[in-house]
């Protein structure tokens, strides 16, 4: 078979990461170890901030714009329609855009990576609207759009009017090596110290903004305290989005009650879900929603939505909830804290569960793709 000449845009796999960050970091890293093409990663970095062979710790061919700063990029190929292949010094058979936007000048065939339709299904939970624009021409100049669930499939088919053809799914994998890892007594301890942990929490961890729901996880909690048990805590692990004011608010209306880490080490990940009774994850919209596999693959059980992308990837392994519905919630973490058994029987189904979602798998899926491409 006859080897491409692939670029791969790593711009968000640098620096900390969130969901985006570590499936461009995952998939970029299969396919450089399967060695099937030519690739090369692409970013900008200003003024040479950033070590990128030093986090993309694998080797690819990197070139880098140490000139300008992205937003500059951005203005350069967006407005004035600067030709990418001159700012990067590129010229690859397929450019793979992993982050909703593409340029407006480039040579090459386009595919690009659309995660969800956050802001066309949910806007009123978002901030910052001014890249619809963006994402709509991208979604319509590319030559193919690459997502991550079948309800975003269709979401996306939906929003911006392109043939179902034109959309191939390459989930997020996982490495169950790493969430299965054993932690000694004491290794968990020392995170528990680490971070004020109590002994029995509910865990919620991701973004701290509207879309998430936070607000009712809180409200439901809270009736969980006052009706049945005043030892079991609310954890929130994440770093603030938009719009979190009210959801601020009522957490801080609670007290002690709820303990915010805020950004947590990476390795530190694992063993706050191991250490957690329950993970409850109701978002309101998701493209797939990583945090439910992560949960089910360290062994603790998931409450999550019916809606949107998240019974995909939840399976018959979590319960599923209305996730506008408190009562449902309450109801869910009622359920699972009174049932020893029915937590055994939820841990065992997760861990099967994410069996379905590999990495490697998820590369394969790729490499096809970039092979039918002409």
């Amino acid at each position: 078979m006859e080897r491409k000449k692939i670029s791969l845009e790593i711009q968000w796999a640098v620096g900390p990461k969130t969901g985006v960050g570590w499936y461009i970091f995952n998939i970029v890293k299969g396919l450089v170890q399967n060695n099937k093409n030519d690739y090369t990663g692409e970013f900008i970095n200003f003024m040479n901030r950033h070590n990128v062979k030093e986090q993309i710790n694998y080797n690819i061919k990197i070139k880098q714009n140490k000139l300008i700063p992205y937003k500059i990029y951005n203005i350069l190929t967006q407005k004035l329609k600067i030709s990418h292949n001159f700012l990067l010094g590129t010229k690859s058979d397929i450019y793979h855009f992993f982050n909703f936007t593409i340029p407006k000048n480039i040579k090459g065939k386009i595919i690009i990576t659309i995660y969800d339709t956050v802001f066309f299904t949910v806007p009123e939970t978002m901030g910052d609207m001014k890249t619809i624009s963006e994402y709509r021409y991208a979604a319509e100049k590319s030559d193919l759009i690459i997502t991550i669930s079948e309800s975003a499939k269709s979401d996306i088919i939906k929003h911006f009017n392109v043939s179902e053809e034109k959309i191939k799914i390459v989930t997020p994998g996982i490495d169950l090596q790493k969430y299965s890892h054993k932690y000694s007594k004491s290794e968990l301890e020392n995170i528990r110290k680490k971070y004020n942990l109590p002994q029995n929490y509910i865990l919620y961890l991701g973004t701290i903004e509207p879309r998430k729901n936070i607000e009712r996880i809180v409200k439901s909690f809270k009736r969980y305290k006052q009706e049945i048990n005043d030892d079991l805590k609310l954890v929130i692990v994440g770093k603030k989005g938009w719009k979190y004011d009210n959801i601020m608010k009522l957490i801080e209306s609670m007290g002690t009650d709820i303990i915010i880490t805020g950004y947590i080490d990476e390795e530190d990940k694992v063993p706050i879900y191991k250490l957690a009774q329950i993970f409850v994850f109701p978002s309101l919209y998701e493209g797939f929603g990583m945090p439910i596999l992560e949960a089910m693959a360290s062994g603790t059980p998931v409450i999550t939505s019916n809606i949107s992308s998240m019974p995909e990837v939840a399976g018959n392994a979590g319960i599923l909830v209305d996730p506008f519905d408190e009562n449902e919630i309450f109801g869910a973490y009622k359920k699972i804290l009174s049932d020893e058994k029915l937590k055994k029987e939820m841990v065992q189904r997760g861990l099967e569960q994410t069996k379905k979602f590999e990495w490697k798998k998820s590369v394969e899926i790729l490499e096809k793709i970039y092979e039918e491409i002409q």
